[in-house]
């Protein structure tokens, strides 16, 4: 027996074997009985006993609790992992939780029972959920398990009944506090971003007793979205976009304007009493990582004026998901002589600015398809150029297939909706999107059928998942449509097919030889990377470390992510409003434990690969 296999990654569900008719008291004996099993193994260090309660085409997810990394660990990898760790982890106290177990039958060929459990470890109290399938005639074993860290020892968050008691009648009032714990915030944590990740992070690290100061370079909290293209709206619905601890009002409308989410991580900030400094950035001649105290040297540009030091156990790099730069092509031949403007999607404002005249928008993908609709619905003559086909599917049609009831106004609570979510592996989420894409497509064919007529190519992405692996992969190659589609169906917003060749003064000359004499000239091509944020925040020497963010890895887990990047303490957050509220809190609990000693070193694939197999085993 090798120490590691290779993951692959499923390419069907298990076949369904479970009787559509168990009782409640069935389910409820089968959970119990499979919980009583993993207590006993987790407990006794027993990794054969652990091992068995996984069917043969298993897979066990565990974030940070017992692998103190996030991993996919497939079945012939499973019982190795348990030798190595059950002992170190030290868990016990196994209970079931809410929502109670339950037959879940997503497509009429699969089943499981999913169950949802606590327990506890070394470190702290942990969170489990498990998909059951018959593994044999008479027992059931785990198709999924997932478990994760749910907190620290001795860091009891500071909500609802362990809120802080507050003061009676205070010397200066609360604004003058509130200044004081401004202008002296002495964090020993650094954020640098004040976006959703940064300010939820924040939060997170707030409440379990960990002082922050979150540095951002735009003068308001929510500029990051404010600034943007003036028509910016999220794509997902609210009941996917909450922050954490506080949930948007009732009213909300269900997509939110990027200036009204602005306003809102304004108020959550101010809620929160969160320590942010606008117009403030680290200056990174003067900020170095000490190996001797293990600790961050930190100095910050406060407001352009006055600079600060600070000693920071940790930094978050919560500085958006492209990374980096806008981007740019390398100049084209002649681009120096076009006397119209050329700019990035990011300085892109309204094409209130450009009624009557014509735009060229380099770039199918979601900032693309925007920025060619603001432009039509303010009166320009607007053509996108595509260079490789997108997935497109309608919002209307896509998302309450995708979404299902998880995130919807009949939903479970978010902690829940977020748990159920995350305990899928990606690997196994991409079967799910195989099977639930076609049905997309089949309610937007019309619009596929005619997006196909304009000139305009699409694709189903990796295997048929649609976006899924798009998003995880690249970050890109997707729009779900609110608008722009039906337009380039209609012949509204024009459809170019492939690649600038060079400049004139008047025109820009395509590689098959056409022409065209846009007033402006929009570039929807991303950012340069995050090596590039790091060089910019950090230094240079640091971004030699960095490891790649972004992407999957040879488990189906987002690299650098919430997780080690390779440059001591430092944990990039980046993402989506959804995956921020998870991943941000798992964040928070690593830097806990780490300022507590309690982590110990990570169990990565590379750790497990150069394991030794028990004689025992």
């Amino acid at each position: 027996m090798v120490s590691y296999v290779p993951t692959q990654p499923p390419t069907a569900f298990p076949k369904s074997e479970i009787r559509s008719d168990l009782s409640d008291t069935e389910i409820n004996l089968i959970a119990a009985n499979w919980l009583d099993e993993f207590n006993d193994a987790v407990s006794t260090a027993n990794a054969t006993a652990f091992d068995t309660l996984f069917a043969e085409e298993g897979f066990w997810r565990d974030v940070v609790a017992f692998t103190s990394d996030f991993r996919t660990i497939a079945k012939p990898n499973i019982g190795q992992a348990a030798i190595d760790r059950l002992p170190v982890v030290q868990a016990n106290n196994a209970k079931l939780s809410t929502p109670v177990p339950a037959l879940a039958c997503p497509f009429p060929d699969v089943a499981f029972i999913e169950v949802h459990f606590t327990f506890d470890t070394k470190i702290g109290p942990g969170v489990g959920v498990v998909k059951l399938i018959p593994s044999d005639a008479t027992k059931y074993g785990a198709y999924i398990l997932f478990t994760y860290l749910d907190g620290v020892k001795g860091h009891t968050p500071q909500l609802g009944a362990y809120r802080k008691h507050g003061e009676h009648n205070t010397k200066d009032s609360y604004d003058d506090l509130r200044a004081q714990q401004l202008d002296n915030p002495q964090p020993d944590v650094l954020i640098v971003g004040g976006g959703h990740n940064g300010l939820e992070t924040a939060v997170n690290l707030n409440a379990l007793g960990v002082k922050t100061l979150v540095v951002d370079r735009f003068a308001r909290i929510g500029d990051n979205w404010r600034l943007r293209y003036r028509s910016l709206s999220l794509h997902d619905p609210v009941w996917a976009t909450y922050l954490p601890y506080l949930p948007f009002p009732p009213n909300w409308p269900i997509f939110t304007p990027a200036g009204k989410l602005a306003n809102f991580l304004e108020h959550y900030a101010e809620v929160f009493e969160l320590n942010v400094w606008t117009s403030s950035s680290v200056v990174p001649e003067k900020t170095h990582f000490d190996f001797d105290t293990s600790t961050w040297i930190v100095t910050v540009l406060r407001g352009g004026i006055q600079e600060y030091t600070f000693t920071v156990s940790h930094i978050v790099m919560a500085t958006g998901l492209g990374g980096g730069y806008p981007k740019l092509p390398p100049p084209f031949a002649g681009q120096e002589l076009f006397k119209k403007p050329i700019v990035h999607s990011s300085k892109y404002g309204t094409g209130a600015d450009w009624s009557g005249k014509s735009a060229l928008v380099v770039g199918a993908c979601t900032s693309g398809h925007d920025i060619s609709l603001d432009f039509y619905n303010n009166g320009a003559d607007v053509t996108m150029l595509q260079r490789s086909p997108t997935f497109v599917m309608t919002v209307k049609n896509g998302m309450p297939i995708l979404n299902g009831t998880l995130f919807s106004e009949q939903g479970p609570p978010t902690e829940v909706a977020d748990r159920i979510a995350e305990s899928t592996p990606k690997y196994i989420a991409k079967l799910f999107h195989q099977r639930l894409i076609p049905q997309i497509a089949q309610l937007d064919a019309d619009l596929l059928n005619n997006l196909a007529k304009a000139g305009f190519k699409t694709t189903q992405g990796e295997d048929g998942s649609g976006f899924l692996m798009l998003a995880l992969q690249r970050a890109g190659g997707y729009y779900f449509d609110t608008g722009a589609s039906r337009n380039i169906a209609s012949g509204n917003i024009k459809v170019k097919q492939g690649e600038i060749d060079y400049f004139s003064e008047t025109s820009v000359v395509f590689k098959d030889g056409s022409t065209t004499s846009p007033d402006i000239v929009v570039f929807a091509t991303g950012y340069t990377g995050f090596p590039d944020t790091v060089k910019q925040v950090l230094g240079a020497v640091y971004a030699k470390l960095l490891k790649p963010i972004w992407g999957l890895d040879a488990e189906g887990e987002l690299r650098g992510v919430a997780r080690d990047c390779g440059i001591p303490k430092v944990y990039f957050m980046v993402g989506g409003l959804a995956a921020a509220r998870f991943a941000s809190k798992i964040a928070a609990l690593q830097i806990v434990a780490e300022r507590d000693g309690l982590l110990g070193p990570r169990y990565t694939i590379e750790a497990q690969e150069h394991s030794k197999i028990a004689e025992v085993y």
